[in-house]
């Protein structure tokens, strides 16, 4: 995954920044539009009735009608831009998840223990979440500002040029003020960041540890470190609304300063007939008008920290380059694996497998059975080259594992099974890119899904998460999705979980036809009805040295 550069979010999505943007401005126009034309419509239609005789030649028609246009265009414009900047938000954070989930499926097993799952989550979900901040709240609001702004002053040279230079001072005093907060608002940003974290992660630790703490009567330390922790973060927050407060509170000194100079203006140019009444009402509400879009500004460099500190805890990521043991150097054919009195657990676990001798050679098919909690999928795990401390020896081919790039020779199904909002082609694709449709209907064959497969479609969306599947229907895509990255040894975990007898033989009969040649490893804890099988019993109390046996 390419680093992920802020400047770089629009282009994500451009056409629908582009729109919003356009909707946007004609928006904030209307309203500053709809305010100055009302105001120089109700006074010029005043001093019209005053003078009766002037009255009948003044035209209510036209200014009536482009006021019904500006409120159109105003309430319209804002109804639509809130549709387009959504929905190029939404774009970009589908991007976004699509981007760090592909470079997280390629990291490492270790890089993966080293980022505790708290933080790991919190990066995958509120971190991306907080990168929209930046075209949203950063961008957008400065572009039509600016406009605005431009425009505003336009019309005020148009009108009188000492207009143009009364209101200039303030305006672009409420355009600069909010640069100040660019640097303490960032660092009251990413302080908020790093505080939200630490307060999710001792939330999670407290309750995960309750049980202990409770027996050992710490709870209530834990507890009131947790309530410092959180008021920590309130106070951060409290700091950057105070921030925005206060530059919106001076923005709004600015404009007032500008209606202090337009409206000292006013009379010499009144008197020199230069301006009538209702053009120096019209100016006087265009400013008010641009308070709509100078006071999103205020907020902006705190929404701009927001989203570099999620950007920068992104590309700690991405900026990984893993390590290869053995570059270019991979096992092949015919294959065989051994361990030799293996005993491993998982950190922090009371159990797991013990003194597990077993050899399993090309064509094979081995069963790990046992009750749960007996450690069949720390063993899988394992296998699988997870970075678990253990004994023993674990050897490929004849050779230690540490002397091989495996990484494209095995295939590990894990129990939690990742299926991503895209259509059911391209997450199947996830495991070969460059797999024809008559392949993609052969895998769904394989594991019972072509007929179900067929009804929907293979451009059919699968929904976040998987949403629009059932549980047995995910974990079945993401075993075809393991069967067409075609990996000589298969680490399955539970793959016929929920699956009835005749479609658990169906996908079973696959799975072996496809590994002919390969070494096919199976925890479940129903039997397996082939012939052949080589079963390793992980049950207490079983001798793991003689588990290997025929089923």
């Amino acid at each position: 995954m390419r680093m992920i550069r802020l400047r770089s979010l629009l282009a994500s999505r451009l056409a629908g920044w582009s729109l919003a943007w356009l909707l946007g401005a004609l928006t904030l126009w209307a309203a500053i539009g709809l305010l100055a034309v009302s105001g120089w419509f109700i006074s010029a239609a005043a001093l019209a009735g005053l003078a009766t005789v002037a009255a009948y030649g003044f035209d209510y028609f036209r200014p009536a009608a482009i006021i019904r246009f500006f409120a159109i265009v105003r309430t319209a414009g804002r109804y639509a831009e809130r549709l387009a900047s959504h929905n190029a938000a939404l774009g970009l954070l589908s991007d976004l998840r699509q981007r760090v989930f592909a470079r997280l499926a390629s990291l490492p097993d270790e890089r993966l223990r080293l980022t505790r799952s708290a933080r790991l989550m919190h990066r995958l979900v509120a971190d991306i979440d907080l990168l929209d901040q930046f075209p949203l709240r950063v961008i957008l609001p400065w572009c039509w500002a600016s406009l605005l702004l431009a425009l505003v002053l336009g019309f005020h040279a148009l009108l009188a040029p000492e207009l143009f230079w009364a209101v200039l001072p303030g305006l672009l005093l409420a355009w600069l003020l909010p640069w100040v907060g660019l640097w303490y608002g960032g660092r009251l940003a990413r302080l908020d960041v790093e505080l939200g974290e630490q307060r999710r992660e001792q939330l999670l630790d407290s309750l995960r540890l309750m049980t202990p703490l409770l027996l050992w009567q710490r709870w209530q330390t834990r507890q009131q470190d947790f309530v410092e922790q959180d008021q920590r973060c309130l106070q951060g927050q409290n700091n950057m609304q105070r921030l925005t407060s206060v530059l919106a509170l001076l923005q709004q000194g600015a404009l007032a300063l500008a209606i202090g100079m337009l409206l000292w203006q006013a009379p010499a140019l009144l008197a020199a007939e230069a301006l009538n009444v209702p053009w120096l009402l019209a100016a006087l509400l265009a400013v008010l008008g641009l308070n709509e879009a100078m006071l999103p500004l205020a907020g902006s460099f705190v929404s701009l920290g927001l989203s570099q500190a999620a950007r920068d805890r992104l590309n700690a990521v991405a900026a990984y380059e893993p390590a290869v043991a053995a570059p270019g150097v991979r096992p092949a054919s015919p294959w065989s694996l051994q361990l030799e009195d293996v005993s491993t657990r998982q950190p922090g676990a009371l159990y797991g497998p013990q003194a597990v001798s077993l050899t399993l050679h090309s064509g094979q098919v081995m069963h790990l059975r046992g009750p749960s909690g007996s450690g069949k999928s720390t063993l899988l795990q394992l296998l699988a080259g997870e970075p678990l401390a253990f004994s023993g020896q674990r050897r490929l081919n004849g050779r230690d594992y540490a002397d091989w790039d495996w990484r494209g020779c095995i295939g590990y199904l894990p129990q939690q099974v990742d299926i991503f909002d895209l259509s059911l082609a391209v997450n199947l694709r996830l495991g070969n890119p460059q797999a024809s449709d008559e392949q993609l209907w052969q895998v769904l064959e394989d594991v019972g899904l072509r007929d179900w497969a067929a009804a929907i479609g293979l451009d059919a969306p699968l929904g976040e998460l998987g949403s629009r599947v059932s549980g047995g229907q995910a974990r079945r895509i993401a075993l075809a999705r393991l069967l067409l990255a075609e990996r000589p040894i298969l680490l399955l975990d539970e793959p016929f979980a929920g699956l009835d007898a005749a479609t658990r033989s169906q996908v079973l009969a696959a799975l072996c036809r496809r590994q002919a040649r390969g070494l096919l490893l199976i925890v479940s804890h129903q039997p397996l009805a082939i012939s052949g099988v080589v079963v390793l019993d992980l049950s207490p109390g079983v001798d793991e040295r003689s588990q290997a046996a025929l089923e």
